[in-house]
């Protein structure tokens, strides 16, 4: 028993630092290839669209503000890019315009910018908004939602939490 759990316990380091290695070293593997991939995504988003998700090369680089940014190797399962194939049909993605005309109502400051260019097979479609954009209440809230679900993917990955913080903020 006492074996079994020393053993545990080195998988577990060993585990950890696996993930540390891939996080600070993971633009010193082998290039991604993200051929196989369902689809592909280039998803920016933040003030000034400075956090960036990209299958097509397999890293997410983090907006740290006063720090600048910090990129490392970052992979979606096959799994996880189906799941944002469904929440992208569901937002009817394929239907948007490509940009949104600025509200004239409302601004909202910080200002957050978002991106978006989707590969499926040989379809390409991008697309871009903001918070200050003139959107119909639906498809705010659709992509509202497709962005939470995006975002909340992002985070919860290793590599995302291995990642330093944020110095400051934007006002």
């Amino acid at each position: 028993m006492r074996h079994k759990l020393e053993l545990s316990i080195v998988l577990l380091y060993v585990s950890a630092a696996l993930v540390v290695a891939y996080v600070f070293l993971g633009n010193v593997f082998p290039p991604y290839d993200s051929t196989q991939n369902p689809i592909n995504i280039d998803f920016k988003f933040g003030v000034g669209a400075r956090n960036e998700l990209n299958t097509f090369n397999g890293t997410f680089t983090k907006d740290l503000v006063i720090d600048g940014t910090f990129t490392t190797r970052l992979i979606l399962s096959q799994g996880e890019m189906t799941q944002i194939a469904q929440e992208l049909a569901e937002t009817d993605f394929f239907n948007l315009p490509e940009t949104f005309p600025r509200s004239t109502n409302r601004l909202v400051m910080p200002q957050s910018d978002y991106y978006i260019k989707v590969q499926k097979g040989t379809i390409v479609k991008e697309f871009s908004w903001n918070t200050n954009s003139e959107i119909d209440s639906s498809t705010d809230s659709r992509l509202e939602q497709f962005v939470s679900f995006l975002t909340n993917m992002i985070y919860e990955k290793p590599e995302y939490k291995m990642m330093p913080p944020a110095t400051g903020a934007y006002l």
